[in-house]
C-alpha cells in the first residue's frame, strides 16, 4: 500500500512546524508507532499529545489510534507484497546481471547523453540524492564530478538531505537514484527540491512511479529485482554505467 505513505509526503505542506516533526517521526521509523502509546509517542518526539492527535486529524485520520491501526495495515501489506526468489544457481545469477547490463545499454543514446550533460553544464552546483542501495552510485558520480571541476555533493544523514532540498536554488541540479522511484524519503526530498524550482534529474529502474512524475529528466533501465531472505540484491550497476558515461561526456 505504498499510496499509503505517498499521502502522509504529499500532505507535508498542510502542517506547521512542530506537526511536520511528528510526520518526519512517521516516516522515519514506522516500525516503533505499533508499540507505542500516545504518551510515550510524544516523548519519543518531543511534543505533545495534542500536536500528534492533530497532525494525525489532519493527514485524515480519527486520531493516534487510528493512524496506528492503518499504518499496522500498510507495513502487514509491505511484507506480504515483498517478492522473495528461491535460491538461483550462479549462471542464472549471471544472466540476470547481463540482461540488466543489456537493457541499460541499449536505452543509452547520444542525444539522451547531450540532454543530462546540457543540466548538468548550466548547474552551479549538483546536489545528489539516494539512499541505501542507490546511495553508493550517488557517492561514486559526486567524487568524479568534483575531480572534473564540478561542485557537487552527496550526502548520507536524512536531515542533511532535507536542509539541502530546501536550499537549491533554480540555478542548480538535484540528481536522484531510485530503483524503485517510490522510496518515501526520496519522495519528500523530491517534493522540496520541486517547491524550490531546482531542475530535476532522476535515474529510475521502474516505470511509472512518482519520482519521475516530479521530475525534469527521466533516464529509466529495468533493473530485475531479486531477494536473497530479507537482502535486496539487484544491482544499481545500470545506474553506474549511465553516470560514467555521462561524466565522459561532460568531461570532454
Amino acid at each position: 500500500m505504498q499510496s499509503f505513505m505517498k499521502q502522509l509526503v504529499q500532505q507535508r505542506d498542510k502542517l506547521s512546524q512542530l506537526e511536520k516533526q511528528v510526520l518526519n517521526f512517521f516516516i522515519r521509523y514506522p516500525e516503533k508507532i505499533d508499540s507505542l502509546k500516545l504518551e510515550d509517542a510524544a516523548k519519543e518526539m518531543y511534543v505533545s499529545t495534542a500536536t500528534i492527535s492533530r497532525t494525525c486529524k489532519k493527514l485524515g485520520y480519527q486520531g493516534f489510534q487510528d493512524f496506528k491501526l492503518q499504518l499496522k495495515l500498510y507495513r502487514h501489506d509491505v511484507g506480504d507484497s515483498k517478492h522473495h526468489e528461491p535460491s538461483a544457481s550462479l549462471s542464472a545469477h549471471i544472466s540476470r546481471y547481463e540482461q540488466d547490463m543489456h537493457e541499460a545499454l541499449k536505452r543509452i543514446d547520444e542525444n539522451l547523453l547531450k540532454q543530462a550533460n546540457s543540466m548538468i553544464k548550466r548547474a552551479k552546483q549538483i546536489e545528489w540524492f539516494g539512499v541505501g542501495h542507490s546511495y553508493s552510485v550517488c557517492l561514486d558520480a559526486s567524487k568524479k564530478l568534483i575531480m572534473l571541476g564540478k561542485r557537487s555533493m552527496a550526502r548520507t544523514d536524512w536531515d542533511d538531505l532535507r536542509y539541502a532540498a530546501l536550499n537549491l536554488t533554480k540555478d542548480d541540479l538535484a540528481i536522484f537514484v531510485s530503483n524503485s522511484g517510490e522510496t518515501l524519503n526520496i519522495l519528500e526530498y523530491a517534493h522540496l527540491v520541486k517547491k524550490q524550482g531546482t531542475p530535476i534529474l532522476s535515474l529510475v529502474g521502474t516505470k511509472h512511479n512518482r519520482l519521475s512524475e516530479l521530475s525534469d529528466f527521466v533516464f529509466y533501465t529495468p533493473i530485475k529485482n531479486y531477494y536473497h531472505g530479507e537482502i535486496d540484491m539487484c544491482s544499481r550497476a545500470p545506474f553506474n554505467i549511465f553516470l560514467d558515461l555521462l561524466l565522459l561526456e561532460y568531461g570532454s
